[in-house]
């Protein structure tokens, strides 16, 4: 499921990486995806969800562009059925380290359970 969320922002050229995968300052706009942990729904061992988080960075000297990139995330993913928002997003921050405007969108994979 990750590399369909990867490939999906890839083909819409809305610049994805791993966790870990971007290095140095944050130069055009980028996101992030992360897979969260893995959840059992009440009385089930069967099936459950994984949370997926798209953390953004858009570089510190266009604050405009944070929701533009973050509506252009959400239009492409809302393409995938499988995904479904939570409705679970951070307030836009500054991360000093990259130099970039950051925050993140969270999502569910409803999926059968692993292990």
């Amino acid at each position: 499921m990750w590399q369909t969320i990867f490939t999906k922002l890839k083909d819409k050229g809305l610049n994805p990486y791993a966790p870990g995968q971007h290095t140095g300052k944050c130069t055009e706009k980028y996101c992030v995806i992360r897979e969260g942990p893995q959840v059992p729904y009440f009385r089930s061992n069967r099936i459950g969800y994984r949370l997926i988080d798209i953390v953004l960075f858009v570089p510190l000297a266009s604050y405009i562009q944070v929701k533009p990139y973050m509506d252009e995330i959400k239009a492409a993913l809302k393409e995938l059925s499988f995904l479904r928002k939570t409705g679970n997003k951070t307030p836009i921050i500054t991360d000093n380290e990259v130099e970039a405007y950051t925050t993140s969108i969270e999502y569910q994979i409803i999926k059968k359970l692993e292990g």
